[in-house]
């Protein structure tokens, strides 16, 4: 086998992807160049006639475009290799590089350093010490497109938005293909898939798209919408915002996974999920509309009195889908801030039927008006209503976030609210920390210290004081 032979059988063992062919001792190269890591890369605006000069320089003056790249576009060459070849110097017929980011006086400058980078003693020849000093990136500091720390890359070009658009759609386009041929294990299947069978989330971690379309469209099945994100069990664990400890996947990733319907409904559960968390949402009180209606965002600067607010126009609620303005607290018409809400009419029945004298001549009068059956069976909802809010206000506590009431069967009074997650104590019914929320029950000279557990009366205690106990 011949030295030309044996070299370009050597590189392209080691770099099969650039070189493309060998015909005839007609050599087909297509080095791109990777910097390592993301590399700060500066665009410099130069007139179109200075970018074809041949003495064309890298202007600092100038405003610019920036971004951080790992990969330039490559160079493709064309290599021709004498018959003596090593002893005699290779041929380069074409250099070109790809989106035309290098002008044509850089390309010939580069063409000459190559050039004289050949030397009849190295027998081994030159091809491999070209690829690496183009693939490394070398050859921009010989030709002054280095800056001064070494640590970015100047570039002047006649039109930077489309060169920087050309340089990062060529950089994502390199991550894909680099993706896609990739294998990558999967934890949920634990089996290695190539990367054009799996998905990359946005927090790092490579996952299958078969368990992911199996895992999340349960999850969406089932309605458990916090339960779609990353399946890494650590994932998420820091992010002190994140109420169960779950990264959650973002839309563009359900997308990418799910069906459109399986996506509706995906969307349809997250937004039910954070309409239910607002304590401050009121469903519209229209029958063929029942949407829900946030409590609006009022001007601070113009509000005095906190507590006045809260009885006048911070009632106000108007409907965006039909419009209906309604008074948060009765739910009627909007009657204006300063007017109070009108009692329901069943209401004032009862009041009325209540505040007079048994077998007097206004409840037979009422009795008549309305039907006495159905007097008496508004009294009783009234009195069956009365018991009850009697029962909930002595067995319940209102939840402090959401005011959802919440009766404790059994264990402390650490309480968290399975519908806002509020943390609060059941006790006295104040919020505490979620952070440290046995303060609110260590804490002496206050109501619940050492009250973290209720003792009722008459109660089994278990513990009996053992001989000599206050001794030790």
């Amino acid at each position: 086998m011949s030295t030309q032979s044996v070299e370009w059988s050597v590189l392209e063992s080691i770099h099969p992807t650039i070189c493309i062919s060998n015909q005839n001792a007609i050599l087909t190269l297509l080095v791109p160049v990777e910097l390592g890591q993301d590399t700060p890369v500066s665009i410099f605006t130069v007139p179109h006639d200075t970018y074809l000069s041949s003495s064309l320089s890298v202007p600092t003056d100038v405003l610019s475009l920036s971004a951080d790249l790992s990969i330039l576009p490559p160079l493709h060459l064309r290599i021709a290799l004498p018959p003596t070849y090593p002893s005699a110097p290779p041929i380069i017929q074409s250099l070109q590089s790809t989106s035309t980011w290098l002008p044509p006086s850089t390309l010939a400058l580069i063409k000459e350093r190559m050039t004289a980078m050949w030397s009849p003693a190295d027998d081994s020849g030159v091809l491999y010490s070209w690829v690496e000093w183009i693939r490394t990136g070398d050859f921009l500091a010989e030709i002054g497109w280095r800056a001064d720390d070494m640590h970015s890359i100047q570039i002047p070009h006649p039109s930077p938005q489309l060169l920087l658009a050309a340089l990062l759609a060529f950089a994502s386009s390199t991550k894909s293909d680099e993706f896609a041929h990739t294998s990558y294990p999967c934890a949920i299947c634990l089996s290695e898939r190539k990367g054009v069978y799996c998905l990359a989330l946005s927090c790092g971690h490579v996952f299958c798209r078969t368990c992911l379309i199996d895992m999340w469209g349960l999850h969406v099945k089932e309605g458990q919408v916090s339960r779609v994100g990353c399946p890494e069990p650590k994932c998420g664990k820091a992010d002190a915002a994140d109420v169960d400890g779950l990264r959650e996947a973002t839309e563009d990733e359900v997308r990418a996974v799910l069906s459109e319907s399986e996506l509706d409904r995906w969307k349809w559960l997250r937004r039910k999920r954070d309409l239910e968390r607002d304590p401050t949402m009121i469903h519209c009180p229209m029958e063929y509309c029942q949407e829900p209606v946030p409590k609006p965002k009022s001007d601070t600067s113009s509000i005095g009195d906190s507590d006045e607010d809260e009885f006048g126009w911070a009632r106000l609620r108007t409907c965006t889908t039909c419009g209906y303005a309604f008074c948060a607290f009765c739910r009627r018409t909007w009657h204006g801030p300063h007017t109070a809400c009108p009692l329901p009419l069943t209401a004032k029945i009862i009041l009325d039927y209540a505040s007079v004298p048994p077998d007097s001549s206004d409840r037979r009068a009422i009795e008549r008006r309305y039907g006495r059956n159905s007097v008496l069976k508004l009294v009783k909802q009234h009195e069956e209503e009365q018991q009850n809010k009697k029962w909930m206000d002595s067995s319940t506590t209102t939840c402090p976030g959401c005011e959802v009431r919440v009766e404790k069967s059994m264990g402390c009074n650490h309480m968290t609210c399975a519908k806002c997650r509020t943390h609060f104590c059941y006790r006295c019914g104040a919020k505490i920390r979620a952070t440290d929320p046995y303060k609110h029950f260590s804490t002496p000279h206050t109501p619940c210290f050492s009250r973290l557990f209720d003792l009722f009366p008459g109660a089994d205690n278990e513990w009996q004081p053992v001989e000599g106990f206050e001794v030790i």
